[in-house]
């Protein structure tokens, strides 16, 4: 399978220094302790893939906090750029390459004021002039991108340079500025929470009914529950909403909420992963609420399901058994010379040395000797 990343270096990404991913794989599994920069490298690869889409980041920035809760647009965007200054702005620079033709990433954010509506402007005793102005907090987003570009021939390769400049107020929801690039992948991200929003476990699963998709999720769960045997959405007329309800041999019609966030969670995976097609799924934290005695069988499910349709993996772990049961669901059959064939599993340990971030790259192979045959911890 053609990777749409194949290498990527972050200069400057949230706390991440100087990162660099050589060699990436189909399937692309992150590891490290606590505040090693797991979460950001997805974070950054999401813009990454994005990277003329002010929407996308936005989302990005708010994508550790739960909707109802978050912080204002302005705070989540700028804790995406560089600190430790006392200026509020930054830069961040990532670089790549693969079957994506963005090669190289430059965004800063650079804080402004001004003042929204129209004045009311008043006399006081001594004849001076009170304005009613509000000073308004903004920042301007200047992203810079350059790609690769093909005039005349396959074989003439060209880059292009493009630059937009975004502008966003404190009060405002909207962004100002041209509309969204086609510079893009198609790309999903599933946090630990996000199978818990029932609105968007309604969103994707809608969109996995369209795509022919629902048998396949159903016989995803019934590694968890055997007595699954349908799906269904419906609305109540008390409220109109519609809800997700699964249908079971046992209990019968019962809504998802009944059931526990291992069903919940894999509904949400494999319904999502259908948007993903041909780009990018990031998966944080991939063993959350999910039973250690299903994982392997969830896992191959899920590699399986991603090879089909062309999807590039990156996910997140704290767990030795996640990173085993990846290892044994991407183990391949033995070939004619009695070598194994494994699939494009890598492992990168994260570390921080000396206010740089460094990977520590795993192949399929050399995972394989380290946890199977050596017993030997890989995750710090």
């Amino acid at each position: 399978m053609a990777k749409n990343l194949e290498h990527l270096t972050i200069h400057q990404f949230r706390g991440l220094q100087n990162l660099e991913l050589h060699n990436l794989g189909t399937i692309n599994l992150f590891v490290g302790a606590n505040n090693s920069g797991k979460t950001s490298v997805l974070e950054a690869i999401a813009t990454y893939c994005r990277p003329l889409d002010p929407k996308a980041w936005l989302n990005t920035a708010w994508s550790r906090e739960i909707k109802f809760s978050r912080k204002p647009q302005l705070d989540a965007l700028r804790w995406l750029f560089p600190q430790g200054s006392q200026e509020t702005s930054g830069e961040i620079m990532i670089a790549g390459e693969g079957n994506f033709p963005l090669k190289k990433l430059q965004a800063n954010y650079e804080e402004i004021e001004g003042t929204l509506g129209e004045s009311d402007q008043e006399e006081d005793l001594d004849n001076e002039i009170i304005s009613d102005d509000l000073i308004e907090r903004g920042a301007d987003l200047f992203l810079k991108v350059t790609a690769r570009s093909h005039a005349g021939s396959l074989f003439d390769e060209q880059e292009e340079t493009i630059e937009e400049v975004f502008q966003l107020w404190e009060s405002e929801r909207s962004i100002f500025g041209k509309k969204r690039s086609s510079l893009s992948l198609p790309l999903e991200t599933i946090s630990p929470f996000s199978h818990r929003i029932e609105q968007l476990q309604v969103k994707s699963l809608s969109n996995a009914i369209e795509q022919r998709f629902k048998e396949e999720i159903i016989k995803l769960l019934q590694n968890l529950d055997q007595g699954i045997i349908g799906l269904e959405i419906l609305s109540t007329s008390r409220d109109r909403k519609e809800r997700l309800y699964i249908d079971h041999k046992d209990i019968g019609i019962a809504p998802l909420s009944a059931f526990g966030d291992g069903v919940r969670r894999l509904l949400y995976i494999a319904s999502t992963l259908v948007k993903a097609k041909g780009g990018i799924l990031l998966i944080d934290e991939i063993e959350s609420s999910i039973h250690t005695e299903v994982l392997d069988r969830a896992f191959s499910w899920l590699i399986k399901a991603c090879q089909e349709r062309e999807i590039q993996l990156f996910l997140t772990t704290h767990s030795l058994e996640a990173i085993d049961a990846l290892l044994s669901s991407t183990e391949g059959t033995e070939i004619d010379n009695g070598h194994r064939v494994l699939d494009d599993l890598v492992l990168y340990r994260l570390e921080v040395n000396n206010g740089n971030n460094i990977a520590r790259r795993f192949d399929s192979e050399k995972l394989h000797i380290l946890r199977e045959e050596l017993g030997q911890e890989v995750r710090w």
